[in-house]
């Protein structure tokens, strides 16, 4: 079987299992009684070791010069740490296995890529990168979409199905990848890391852009605990409505992302990221007033809205304004600092609101929480107002390394989930 059908059959198998069972680990834990202080370390951990995680994965690989070995451990070590997902029965087990499988997934996703630019040349693989990322959004959706037939209202059996059906695709995946043919590649010269970060103020638009997204990176964090908490605590959701949740999300991104690309080429970006970082300061408030399941649809169609406007512009200018010739390196410190941001902000999100709990009722605690972080990531969307325009009028397009960074979906009922690779 050819490489390129074996990478679209994987990606359209493991977004069908392990990117669906993510929607549900953050409502899982608040029904497995965590408390807000467990939820942040819930999110703050997996966030952060998914993207640190790449920077030590990144010169790994580089350095061994072959993807197929670490794909194919990888893809075992996921699918036996999703079959313990599936059995996990307290708060602290789930925070340790998802830690784990965040890491794993940060291996996964440095050396799919990279198998990925191996594999298609700059005429080819946009498109192709286009038609995978297509199908494992179909894959989800369909996944997420038989799943609410299959649950039957008991959580801690229901769970199984999408925590064991994400262990049965990395099972998939490393059938797939072992008869994958792989030309060993020559080693890389390891790079000098705190040279590049001394380095960062002589790209004066990427390091605005730079300590604009770790400023606000906080506060976007902050809520990711409080989510889930809403989402089962306060309007008693069930699986099947989380499902319906992320599908109505991740539907809207597939049908509006390849207009604004196009749109995108063709604007000046830093207002459209401005008004697009202050229209999703509004989500928290979505969250703390918003009473209904269909006020909730709502709110998960704007999120998704804003959503594939924040990837596609963001991206796109991100890739203009990183040094042409080092942008695995720098998009691999981007991510590295926003992972010590979403852990810090988490942490400091779980926290506030069990501190807001002890002195007020949940509702009300999560109302004061909310507007604390709304506050936040309003004041902070200030600072993308001193972003420019690079001055060349050439736009690089979506490659492979705008997949690679990517800002973290602002609504979803889970918290900060992970795509799965």
């Amino acid at each position: 079987m050819l490489n390129k059908t074996l990478i679209t059959i994987r990606s359209f198998v493991v977004s069908a299992g392990a990117t669906a069972a993510s929607s549900f680990v953050g409502v899982y834990g608040v029904y497995l009684g965590a408390s807000a202080v467990m939820m942040g370390w819930l999110q703050s951990s997996s966030n952060a070791l998914s993207n640190g995680g790449q920077l030590l994965w990144g010169k790994l690989s580089d350095s061994v010069g072959r993807r197929r070995p670490f794909l194919l451990g990888g893809s075992i070590a996921l699918a036996l740490l999703w079959y313990f997902m599936g059995v996990v029965r307290t708060p602290l087990e789930l925070i340790i296995v998802y830690a784990a499988i965040s890491l794993f997934a940060s291996l996964i996703t440095v050396n799919w890529f990279s198998l990925i630019a191996d594999q298609t040349d700059s005429t080819t693989r946009g498109r192709f990168l286009a038609v995978i990322n297509i199908l494992s959004s179909i894959g989800t959706i369909i996944s997420l979409f038989v799943m609410t037939f299959l649950f039957s209202g008991a959580v801690t059996n229901d769970i199984r199905i999408p925590f064991f059906a994400a262990a049965g695709s990395y099972v998939i995946s490393g059938i797939l990848m072992s008869s994958l043919d792989e030309k060993k590649r020559e080693r890389l010269a390891p790079t000098h890391l705190r040279a590049t970060i001394r380095n960062l103020k002589s790209h004066p638009l990427f390091y605005r852009y730079f300590i604009a997204t770790n400023i606000q990176g906080i506060f976007w964090s902050m809520a990711w605990p409080m989510f889930p908490i809403t989402i089962v605590s306060v309007m008693h959701f069930t699986l099947t409505n989380v499902a319906f949740l992320t599908i109505a999300s991740l539907g809207t991104t597939i049908m509006i992302q390849y207009f604004l690309g196009r749109i995108t080429d063709r604007v000046n970006r830093p207002p459209l990221i401005f008004a697009n970082r202050v229209l999703l300061s509004a989500i928290p408030l979505l969250y703390a007033f918003f009473s209904t399941f269909n006020e909730f649809i709502i709110l998960e169609v704007y999120s998704g809205i804003l959503g594939s406007i924040q990837n596609v512009v963001m991206n796109s200018y991100l890739l203009d304004v990183i040094p042409q010739e080092r942008k695995a390196e720098y998009l691999s410190i981007i991510n590295g600092f926003n992972g010590v941001i979403y852990l810090t902000g988490a942490l400091i999100g779980g926290y506030l609101l069990e501190i807001m709990i002890a002195h007020f009722p949940l509702y009300l605690a999560l109302v004061y929480s909310y507007s604390i972080v709304f506050a936040g990531r309003f004041a902070s969307s200030f600072m993308f107002v001193h972003l420019k325009e690079p001055e060349q009028r050439g736009r690089t397009p979506l490659s492979l390394y705008s997949l690679l960074y990517r800002p973290k979906q602002p609504g979803n009922p889970s918290g900060g989930t992970l795509r799965f690779r």
